[in-house]
């Protein structure tokens, strides 16, 4: 893998960890201020989804989990990362198809888009 993928592989599972936590300075940090988000939710804003983590509570049992990962670098400057995402809560799991695209700024590499769909 190149470092880019690597880097971007390990950033994915930070925000799937974030996620399940409900690790809302993860995404104040790492969100760009044009994030968006699409998924049966529909499309949120940034301040939407940082609204939806300040509010919620993590689910310590919760695990997110990223399986068969592409990345695909766009130049030097953005990359997309797709790959099916599972989520385990007790007995519970769910799975996505999963895209996040990023763009790299002077302050490293930030979430632009996201997008998930149930299987």
């Amino acid at each position: 893998m190149s470092g880019i993928e690597v880097t971007l592989v390990e950033l994915e599972q930070r925000m799937l960890d974030a996620d399940a936590a409900f690790d809302e300075r993860f995404f104040e940090e790492y969100c760009a201020d044009d994030f968006v988000a699409m998924g049966h939710f529909g499309i949120v804003s940034r301040q939407q989804v940082l609204d939806m983590y300040v509010k919620g509570s993590g689910n310590p049992d919760r695990r997110n989990r990223a399986h068969d990962v592409v990345v695909k670098p766009l130049g030097d400057a953005g990359a997309v990362v797709t790959y099916k995402l599972t989520s385990t809560s007790g007995d519970e799991t769910s799975s996505w198809h999963a895209s996040t695209v990023y763009r790299r700024t002077s302050e490293g590499w930030r979430v632009v888009l996201l997008h998930q769909t149930p299987m």
